[in-house]
């Protein structure tokens, strides 16, 4: 049997290999749209998708809550206890499917009132149905995710997420190239879910024979349970949305349609970034909630140590070669014309990165119910991100936009968050600032050493650019292997990439190391998905 860390690190890879997928159809399918469909076109489709992003929002963090509550479960070893907590989400999403069905109907009809333009009517109302469609369907899904996940099954969901982007690119290109617009990109999204929608429920079924549907009515205290947590998460979830959705509006309102499109092009960069972090260090909320059910603080801190030591480095290295590699990547990509796009891209992947290396911060609060504060913490950064947007893109444009980004994530990130929760989960706040300084300045160090020995590779050339990056990604890994993580740390790596025939060497594993919240982030990034 697999151990825990073999599934952690098999399913941070598969996890991985999905985003950079992803990425990679996302920067060839980008230039093909916009020059197919032209920035209003291309810009009226970023707004369709912001429109339905906000769909989410009736998922109220169920989606999270189920893969919580389940993981604690699981860590209980109390199967009645899974299916029970199964049974009352699964109740719950597909009410929430039905009002999902019901805005997509009423947006649908109210198309001609919003907008002046009949044709800008006609079509908005379709794509509107279609998307919409797609994200109904999802909702009683999200239950059967939020099970996989709890269960450290991230290689299913990954695998099944390639599928999806397979067909999607696919019937996207097909479409396009036949002349059907945003109308045939709309069904192409659409008819791409149906396949790991079907795969999912068989996939789910046999991997948790204790899983069966009831008749019935839930358990009144199970569902209210399962609320009392989820209305942080979709507090949460709402803050998320101001942070990385209300962008294109107020682009929109301010600028126009094809400002949409420049900007973006730098939220393009910024969104990938946050998928590779969130694959890779998301897999440890589940594994901290099953920890936590089981009463192991001590592993808890160490796990959250490590977590964060990951983060760190990949979080540093990431916004580094954003910037880096930024401006020629955009001029040979886009074209000279779009490089306006650079310095928004450079603000975001700031602001991204006081989130993201912080990223376990987040994980452990929530996995140990301490989540509360942090989630009105989360909605006050939204607002402050509104706020500045607002008082700046007149003067400054789309780089005012991302500055309200960034000065909102400086305030919280850096701050606030760090000290609140090492006084709700009783860490050094000291003791926590040593380790991120020391951390952060030996990735740094690495940093400095690579750019001399890569500089020869920033220009606006494929060749020159990929295989600069890919110098600099084999030098750092090898430095922060090496200056950054200690013989037990890569012990454990080592551990998680091969199997074990014992269950017991988790414990182990686990412990030789040193040291949920991400789903709304994860939906208003999908919005824009295949796009």
């Amino acid at each position: 049997m697999n151990t825990i860390a073999q599934k952690l690190v098999s399913g941070s890879l598969l996890r991985t290999m999905a985003l950079v997928a992803n990425g990679v159809v996302a920067f060839m399918l980008f230039p093909f749209l916009v020059h197919h469909l032209g920035d209003r076109q291309y810009g009226f489709w970023a707004l369709a998708g912001t429109f339905v992003g906000y769909y989410g929002m009736l998922d109220f963090g169920l989606t999270g809550t189920v893969g919580q509550y389940i993981s604690g479960a699981i860590g209980r070893k109390d199967d009645q206890e899974c299916n029970v907590i199964f049974n009352a989400a699964l109740r719950i999403h597909s009410l929430m499917g039905v009002a999902a069905l019901v805005v997509t109907l009423a947006l649908a009809a109210l198309a001609p009132v919003f907008l002046r333009s009949p044709q800008d009517a006609s079509l908005f109302w379709k794509v509107i149905l279609l998307v919409g469609l797609t994200v109904t369907l999802s909702f009683p899904l999200n239950t059967y995710q939020g099970l996989l996940l709890a269960g450290l099954r991230f290689d299913v969901v990954s695998w099944l997420a390639l599928l999806t982007l397979t067909l999607r690119t696919t019937l996207i290109i097909w479409v396009v190239l036949a002349g059907r617009g945003l109308t045939g990109i709309a069904w192409a999204g659409l008819l791409a879910a149906l396949p790991s929608s079907l795969l999912t429920l068989w996939i789910t079924h046999r991997q948790f024979p204790w899983m069966r549907i009831l008749a019935g009515s839930a358990e009144r205290k199970t569902t209210k349970s399962l609320f009392s947590y989820s209305a942080y998460l979709f507090i949460t979830d709402i803050a998320d949305r101001l942070r990385f959705q209300v962008d294109p509006l107020v682009i929109t309102a301010f600028i126009g349609l094809a400002a949409v499109t420049h900007y973006r092009i730098a939220s393009v960069f910024a969104d990938q970034y946050m998928r590779v972090m969130i694959s890779v260090v998301g897999v440890f909320w589940p594994l901290l909630s099953q920890f936590h059910a089981a009463g192991e603080d001590a592993r808890i801190k160490k796990t959250f140590f490590l977590a964060t030591k990951i983060s760190l480095c990949m979080a540093i290295f990431l916004c580094f070669g954003l910037i880096t590699w930024g401006r020629p990547m955009i001029e040979r990509w886009m074209g000279p014309s779009y490089t306006d796009s650079y310095w928004p891209l450079v603000v975001l992947t700031l602001a991204m990165l006081l989130d993201l290396c912080q990223m376990p911060t987040v994980s452990l609060l929530f996995a140990t119910f301490k989540h509360r504060v942090y989630a009105f913490l989360n909605l006050a950064e939204g607002i402050l991100n509104l706020g500045v947007s607002l008082m700046l893109v007149r003067q400054y444009g789309i780089l005012g936009v991302a500055l309200g980004t960034l000065v909102a994530a400086i305030v919280i990130r850096i701050v606030i968050q760090p000290w609140w929760m090492c006084k709700v989960s009783n860490i050094s706040y000291w003791m926590y600032v040593r380790f991120l300084s020391r951390t952060s300045f030996r990735c740094a160090g690495l940093i400095a050493a690579c750019l001399p020995l890569i500089y020869w590779g920033l220009k606006p050339d494929y060749t020159h650019l990929f295989s600069s990056a890919a110098c600099a990604t084999i030098l750092y890994a090898l430095g922060t292997w090496v200056a950054v993580f200690d013989k037990n740390e890569r012990q454990v790596f080592r551990a998680g990439l091969r199997k074990r025939d014992k269950q017991s060497a988790p414990v182990a594993e686990v412990r030789t190391g040193t040291v949920g919240p991400d789903a709304g982030k994860m939906v208003s990034l999908s919005a824009h998905e295949g796009a």
